[in-house]
């Protein structure tokens, strides 16, 4: 325990220098997005760093704070990579976090994440050519089928590289979007499609016909269970 808490330590450490380094950056309307990228970055890695320790008392009240933290540092779903949004939803506190869930209560939480078929590039202001992305995320349970899914979901754009061996090039947007009450998840799920439809805008144009990588990540809250992946290639353009 203690050497797992002083590894946390360290890490935390070094996060909280990045974040006096970055102090007057807070605001995601600055030019200095790349920088305050790097911050969320970093509290990602710390967030990683305190699901490993052992006991869950702790590790929960660290990983919510953590989680609360990014909230205030990235924006909701139609904003233009690095916005601010009015106001950023905040996680409140797992309760019994002491206490494991029982099994009935997991029985159908996400194992699993698909970017859905008709994920694509959309023209939002009807000006020509496509502006931004209708990203799908449909999460699954662990019979197969889709399910809902509060939590956090991060969304990235990247260059798709076809001849090389790794496929991910420059990012090209980045984007974060909560789904953590009653009113996001109306604002959020299409239940004809059974998926989660997230609008983004791209922070400048990409040519027609682009191979575009997209990235989503899960994040539970609370950190009661890992975080779950999925990626899809899709070309910017293409109905």
């Amino acid at each position: 325990m203690r050497q797992g808490l002083g590894r946390f330590a360290a890490v935390a450490g070094a996060m909280a220098l990045a974040l006096v380094l970055g102090a007057g950056c807070t605001s995601w309307r600055s030019a200095d997005y790349e920088r305050q990228r790097e911050t969320v970055d970093l509290v990602d890695a710390l967030r990683e760093e305190a699901l490993k320790l052992p006991d869950p008392a702790p590790r929960e009240r660290l990983v919510t704070g953590l989680i609360q933290v990014r909230e205030q540092l990235v924006g909701e779903a139609l904003l233009r990579p690095g916005e601010q949004p009015p106001g950023a939803p905040e996680l409140p506190s797992p309760p019994g976090g002491t206490r494991p869930a029982p099994t009935w209560a997991t029985m159908f939480a996400p194992t699993s994440l698909v970017i859905g078929f008709f994920t694509r590039s959309k023209n939002f202001d009807n000006e020509p050519g496509d502006d931004g992305l209708e990203v799908r995320i449909q999460p699954l349970d662990q019979f197969g089928d889709p399910t809902k899914a509060v939590g956090s979901y991060r969304l990235e754009a990247f260059e798709y590289r076809l001849r090389t061996g790794e496929k991910r090039g420059g990012r090209l947007g980045h984007w974060f979007v909560s789904v953590l009450d009653t009113e996001s998840n109306r604002k959020y799920y299409d239940p004809v499609d059974r998926s989660y439809v997230f609008p983004l805008l791209w922070n400048s144009p990409i040519e027609a016909g682009t191979a575009v990588l997209i990235q989503a990540t899960y994040y539970p809250p609370g950190g009661f269970q890992e975080k779950l992946f999925a990626q899809r290639v899709i070309r910017v353009g293409s109905e």
